[in-house]
Protein backbone atom coordinates (compact mmCIF):
# COMPACT_ATOMS: atom_id res chain seq x y z
CA UNK A 1 0.00 0.00 0.00
CA UNK A 2 2.74 2.44 0.93
CA UNK A 3 4.32 2.36 -2.50
CA UNK A 4 1.04 3.54 -4.05
CA UNK A 5 1.15 6.69 -1.92
CA UNK A 6 -1.79 9.07 -2.07
CA UNK A 7 -3.40 7.03 -4.88
CA UNK A 8 -4.36 4.48 -2.22
CA UNK A 9 -5.95 7.01 0.16
CA UNK A 10 -9.31 5.20 0.06
CA UNK A 11 -7.65 2.37 1.99
CA UNK A 12 -6.82 4.66 4.94
CA UNK A 13 -9.91 3.81 7.06
CA UNK A 14 -9.17 0.11 6.70
CA UNK A 15 -5.50 0.61 7.54
CA UNK A 16 -6.44 2.64 10.62
CA UNK A 17 -8.70 -0.18 11.77
CA UNK A 18 -5.94 -2.73 11.17
CA UNK A 19 -3.50 -0.55 13.16
CA UNK A 20 -5.89 -0.51 16.12
CA UNK A 21 -7.15 -4.09 16.03
CA UNK A 22 -4.59 -6.40 14.46
CA UNK A 23 -3.85 -9.50 16.52
CA UNK A 24 -0.36 -9.61 14.99
CA UNK A 25 1.96 -7.09 16.59
CA UNK A 26 4.60 -7.48 13.90
CA UNK A 27 2.15 -6.04 11.33
CA UNK A 28 1.59 -2.72 13.12
CA UNK A 29 4.73 -0.97 11.83
CA UNK A 30 3.77 -1.81 8.24
CA UNK A 31 0.26 -0.45 8.77
CA UNK A 32 1.66 2.75 10.22
CA UNK A 33 4.11 3.14 7.33
CA UNK A 34 1.30 2.58 4.83
CA UNK A 35 -0.90 5.12 6.59
CA UNK A 36 1.90 7.67 6.53
CA UNK A 37 2.21 7.17 2.78
CA UNK A 38 -1.47 7.20 1.84
CA UNK A 39 -3.08 9.51 4.43
CA UNK A 40 -0.61 11.09 6.87
CA UNK A 41 -3.05 13.57 8.40
CA UNK A 42 -3.91 12.89 12.02
CA UNK A 43 -1.31 10.21 12.72
CA UNK A 44 0.11 11.96 15.79
CA UNK A 45 -1.87 9.75 18.22
CA UNK A 46 -0.75 6.59 16.43
CA UNK A 47 2.89 7.69 16.45
CA UNK A 48 2.61 8.52 20.14
CA UNK A 49 0.97 5.17 20.89
CA UNK A 50 3.70 3.37 18.97
CA UNK A 51 6.27 4.57 21.52
CA UNK A 52 4.86 1.87 23.83
CA UNK A 53 4.54 -0.82 21.14
CA UNK A 54 6.16 -4.20 21.72
CA UNK A 55 7.73 -4.12 18.25
CA UNK A 56 10.92 -2.09 17.93
CA UNK A 57 10.16 -0.95 14.33
CA UNK A 58 6.95 0.63 15.65
CA UNK A 59 8.87 2.36 18.45
CA UNK A 60 11.35 3.66 15.89
CA UNK A 61 8.50 5.15 13.84
CA UNK A 62 7.16 6.80 16.97
CA UNK A 63 10.56 8.22 17.87
CA UNK A 64 10.91 9.67 14.39
CA UNK A 65 7.41 11.08 14.04
CA UNK A 66 5.57 11.53 17.34
CA UNK A 67 4.65 15.16 18.07
CA UNK A 68 6.88 17.33 20.20
CA UNK A 69 5.00 17.18 23.50
CA UNK A 70 6.28 16.90 27.08
CA UNK A 71 4.93 13.37 27.67
CA UNK A 72 6.34 12.25 24.30
CA UNK A 73 9.78 13.64 25.16
CA UNK A 74 9.61 11.90 28.53
CA UNK A 75 8.79 8.57 26.88
CA UNK A 76 11.57 9.00 24.33
CA UNK A 77 14.00 9.77 27.16
CA UNK A 78 12.83 6.61 28.90
CA UNK A 79 13.51 4.59 25.74
CA UNK A 80 16.95 6.18 25.44
CA UNK A 81 17.85 5.31 29.03
CA UNK A 82 16.38 1.80 29.20
CA UNK A 83 19.24 -0.74 29.31
CA UNK A 84 16.86 -3.48 28.14
CA UNK A 85 15.82 -1.55 25.02
CA UNK A 86 17.06 -2.45 21.54
CA UNK A 87 20.31 -0.60 20.68
CA UNK A 88 18.84 0.99 17.54
CA UNK A 89 15.86 2.30 19.51
CA UNK A 90 18.14 3.76 22.17
CA UNK A 91 20.29 5.40 19.50
CA UNK A 92 17.30 6.87 17.66
CA UNK A 93 15.88 8.20 20.92
CA UNK A 94 19.20 9.79 21.84
CA UNK A 95 19.43 11.39 18.40
CA UNK A 96 15.90 12.78 18.57
CA UNK A 97 16.50 14.28 21.99
CA UNK A 98 19.80 15.77 20.89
Amino acid sequence: MARFGRRAAEAAPLLRRFWSHTPHSYERPAYLEALAAVDPAGLEPAYTESLWDCESPARLLGIASAPELPHVRARIASLRDDPMEEPEVRAAAAERLG
